[in-house]
């Protein structure tokens, strides 16, 4: 989903729909005015192809549907009166309709002897449609493959009706080949043009960023790589739309976005070295919220796995210490994070250091200062977070939520590094849910061959209690435990170099930062 218009399939900031919709409504005048002439050019141009006994009048159909359906899309567009990406959907459906006509106009009579001059008119239009409508690259495979398919289909109609012979061979490929070959090359050409308006549009929203390719989307937005235009300086940029949160109205839109703003001042008051940081935020002219981080060198805890596998518990410690120095002073804050997860915690190459833990993605970080309920700057209703790292109290909706969730959290992540497996199974996020709320975690060890030991193993368990006053009180007591656990064999950063060169060499991070989603958190 694309933030700037979230909800739609298209995934077009609002300006691009607008000019998609302004052009639909174009083209639908074009072919509306256009209609006649189909009637009357085989007349002109081509009379011998004219037959008058019989024959069923496709000129007069075709014209009085081509007449009806660009009008109709023409009202429609500019009337405003259906959703920008629904009527871009009824617009594939006018792409199609226009091909079919176009093809039994063409093959009305039956083709006489001889080659076949010049090219189908449907090339020219599925070549113009595609080019002039931008939409994403499914929509643009199937509408233009779909006209291409009117090409032998009304051909097929047309020769069925009046009983025409069909072309031979060497005439059938003049016919057919050329609507395929030309939608072929419009993909591709289309998919461009929509990349590169999507990316201006954008680039003009977020002021002062210039935003230079997608890197990662999901669930709660989309992640740019993006350069500051004064300054030079390669950032990331996430984006969010209110209603990715659940916003579907003005008055609840101008609470996200207070919210936001206080949220992102809080966030980036944080010192710790092990949180991202956070340059610069901000909402768009199209209620876009977004904000402006460092770019990081590495991957994330999921991409870890399950490229590399279940991790030495040694490193587990390692990277779990950092994570949570990093909650613990959000937490004395009073913020907390509540969707932590192996995604949202990256391991990157920062300076001379490696290993080194990045906690990401605070866009649902909770604040939880008294004056929050007296100026009524929180929405109620749903749970937030990721079901497979959900904290029991956060699943059951309760508004009071301190740092201890953020620690459940945390130690659904150390489990999933220890073994490659959820602390839960289920069939989906309301069987995750309930199994986070009622069923006792199985140890560890029972899920993994490799070696997990007691002291590491009673840690996450002691974590993953059901009652928060059960786990560890603070992030601070959570290192305390773990820098008590005397039978995990140490993770040195000699340990992290080596790994690092052996896996994680200079051209293996650039592949890895170019995949969706490596570059920083996505929920």
């Amino acid at each position: 989903m694309t933030p700037a218009d979230a909800g739609s399939s298209y995934g077009l900031p609002p300006e691009m729909l607008e000019t998609a919709v302004r052009r639909l409504g174009f083209l639908g005048l074009v072919i509306a005015l256009m209609a006649p002439s189909v009637y009357w050019s085989e007349r002109w141009l081509q009379p011998e192809r004219v037959t008058a006994h019989g024959a069923f009048p496709f000129q007069v159909v075709v014209a009085a549907m081509l007449f009806a359906v660009g009008a109709a899309v023409c009202a429609l567009a500019w009337s405003r009166k259906i959703r920008a990406q629904s009527m871009l959907d009824l617009g594939l459906v006018f792409e199609v309709i226009v091909a079919f006509a176009i093809a039994l106009s063409e093959n009305a009579t039956a083709w006489p002897p001889g080659p076949i001059r010049g090219l189908s008119w449907n090339c020219l239009w599925i070549a113009t449609y595609v080019v002039a409508i931008p939409g994403t690259y499914g929509k643009t495979v199937l509408g233009a493959i779909a006209a291409a398919c009117m090409a032998p289909f009304g051909l097929l109609v047309a020769a069925a009706a009046n009983e025409n012979p069909l072309p031979v061979p060497e005439q059938l490929i003049v016919l057919l080949l050329p609507p395929f070959a030309v939608a072929a090359w419009a993909i591709p050409v289309g998919r461009y043009l929509y990349r590169l308006g999507a990316q201006v549009s954008k680039a003009r929203a977020m002021g002062s960023y210039e935003l230079i390719e997608l890197i990662g989307k999901g669930g709660m937005g989309e992640v740019w790589r993006a350069r500051h235009r004064m300054l030079a300086r390669v950032t990331a940029i996430k984006l969010i739309r209110p209603e990715v949160l659940g916003v579907d109205n003005q008055e609840s839109t101008e609470v996200v976005i207070r919210r936001f703003e206080r949220e992102a001042q809080a966030t980036a008051a944080l010192r710790s070295p092990h949180t991202v940081v956070l340059y610069d935020y901000g909402v768009s002219n199209d209620r876009t919220l977004y904000y402006a981080m460092e770019l990081l060198d590495g991957l994330d805890l999921e991409t870890l796995v399950l490229r590399f596998g279940p991790q030495p518990a040694g490193r587990v410690v390692w990277l779990w210490r950092q994570a949570a120095k990093s909650l613990g002073e959000a937490h004395e804050h009073g913020l907390v994070h509540r969707d932590i997860k192996p995604r949202n915690i990256f391991c990157c190459h920062m300076g001379s250091d490696v290993d080194f833990v990045k906690v990401l993605d605070f866009g649902l970080v909770k604040i939880r200062a008294a004056e929050e309920t007296q100026t009524q700057l929180t929405l109620t209703g749903s749970a937030t977070g990721t079901p497979a790292y959900m904290a029991p109290e956060v699943a059951v909706g309760k508004l009071n939520v301190d740092g201890r969730a953020d620690l459940y959290s945390l130690a659904c992540v150390s489990y999933w590094l220890l073994t490659g497996q959820l602390v839960f199974e289920g069939a989906g996020a309301m069987a995750l849910i309930a199994a986070h709320i009622h069923t006792p975690p199985v140890p560890p060890s029972r899920r993994t061959e490799n070696h997990v030991p007691a002291s590491l193993e009673q840690i996450i368990l002691c974590c993953l209690e059901k009652d928060p006053p059960r786990r560890p009180r603070t992030a601070g007591d959570l290192i305390a435990l773990l820098d008590a656990c005397a039978d995990v064999e140490p993770w040195t950063q000699g340990d992290a170099e080596r790994w690092w060169r052996a896996h994680m060499p200079q051209a293996e991070r650039n592949r890895a930062a170019a995949a969706p989603g490596a570059e920083v958190g996505i929920s």
